[in-house]
């Protein structure tokens, strides 16, 4: 009696596995960078002005932002919640920057702020940005990555830092929620900005590599 009971609930397990077929539908996530550590607040800017502006999509693939491959056949795409990644990701990279102490907003072209002229304007440009998931029996991989190209101009000399911010990771689940992939990109994410801060000091409003 319970092996066939086991048996049963493995067979059931498998039909409702069986129903997870993609229909090429889109799931939308929602990026942003994790929340840091009270400690991690202590990062000042020394009063610069920050703007960022939106990003050249140099990804390889720009109509999603990944796909996730079901176990009995089909394909769930990913897309960004709130538009574009060359638009949202800016949007991220402010409020990472605030969280860390600096004053940063989003600017159009041309660097103009509401608060006057920036003493950094941060361009740059996503060299990918992708969140996979393939599901097998009883598991799925989900894979993310990210790739940036930014530079920095400094108003108070027109001197440029540039870098190339790149992460990734995967993780394995037993059971796919969308939300899983979204907190792994954002958690890459978060890593890869990190950079930023750790690679760079400020000097009289000026940022300047370490």
């Amino acid at each position: 009696m319970r092996t066939r009971t086991v048996l049963f609930a493995l067979g059931a397990g498998l039909i409702a596995l069986a129903g997870c077929a993609g229909k090429g539908e889109v799931v939308t996530l929602d990026i942003r960078t994790t929340p840091p550590a009270t400690e991690a607040m202590a990062k000042t800017s020394d009063g610069v002005r920050v703007a960022v502006a939106a990003f050249d999509d140099a990804r390889p693939e720009t109509k999603r932002l990944g796909t996730r491959t079901h176990l009995w056949g089909g394909e769930t795409y990913f897309d960004l919640t709130g538009g574009k990644p060359a638009d949202v990701v800016p949007l991220v990279i402010a409020e990472y920057l605030k969280q860390k102490g600096w004053r940063a907003e989003v600017t159009k072209a041309g660097g103009a702020s509401g608060a006057g002229s920036p003493d950094v304007l941060l361009t740059g440009k996503l060299l990918d940005m992708s969140v996979n998931a393939k599901s097998r029996v009883f598991s799925t991989k989900i894979t993310a990555t990210t790739k940036m190209a930014i530079q920095a101009k400094n108003t108070a000399d027109d001197s440029v830092v540039r870098m190339t911010l790149n992460g990734e990771g995967s993780q394995s689940v037993f059971w796919f929620e969308p939300e899983d992939a979204q907190s792994l990109l954002n958690v890459i994410l978060t890593d890869s900005l990190e950079k930023l801060l750790t690679t760079t000091k400020v000097e009289n409003n000026v940022l300047r590599l370490k």
